[in-house]
């Protein structure tokens, strides 16, 4: 198996390459959405709640996530707290998704480097893109560069990550040239995953 871990910057296609390499039989695991199904456990939902009022999970899921998403990206402390309460939970659960896993697996985790790299990460392909392309891309989102930019001003540095991944993706182009770069690299994938299953 060769577990292959997308991160990169906000808004520059990391979705787009997900579904790429699906349709070229990967198994797909999206940290986001793992996440977000932890706000629905209780004992999450009870620990925030002390620290953000018994209120706070009322309204709908839109509401709550973006209210979510407000206390995380204007304050450090916030931002601290969410990660020390849903990253565990999130990396248990998907290495509960690894185990029963084969083949070549990508592991969608736009924190990847912030929260510490697991070992079981084979390979990390980091998706870059202008801020320009970005802020682009994301107007669909209702995300103009601002919102791109209180969204990554926690982050570690794109530079340093850059340097701590295996393959970097530019994508600067058309959709179907971003496409063409995902089918690329998913050969060279599949190919690496298959060496790994060779006895020589």
């Amino acid at each position: 198996m060769l577990t292959v871990g997308l991160t990169g910057d906000v808004g520059a296609g990391k979705s787009t390459l997900s579904r790429v390499w699906e349709e070229m039989g990967a198994t797909v695991i999206d940290a986001d959405r793992v996440a977000r199904n932890m706000w629905m456990l209780p004992d999450v939902q009870k620990k925030a709640a002390e620290r953000w009022g018994g209120d706070f999970f009322s309204g709908g899921n839109k509401t709550v996530f973006a209210k979510i998403a407000e206390k995380i990206f204007s304050d450090e402390e916030e931002y601290k707290f969410v990660s020390g309460l849903l990253h565990p939970a999130t990396i248990s659960a998907i290495e509960g998704i690894l185990r029963n896993a084969h083949g070549w697996i990508v592991v969608e985790i736009p924190l990847l480097f912030e929260c510490g790299r697991p070992e079981w990460i084979d390979c990390v392909v980091y998706a870059s893109a202008s801020a320009e392309k970005r802020a682009e891309r994301n107007v669909s989102r209702g995300w103009d560069a601002g919102e791109i930019l209180r969204r990554e001003i926690r982050l570690m540095s794109r530079e340093e990550k850059i340097k701590m991944s295996d393959w970097v993706l530019e994508n600067s182009g058309s959709m179907e040239e971003w496409e063409s770069k995902a089918r690329e690299l998913g050969y060279i994938l599949i190919e690496r995953e298959r060496y790994s299953r060779s006895d020589f």
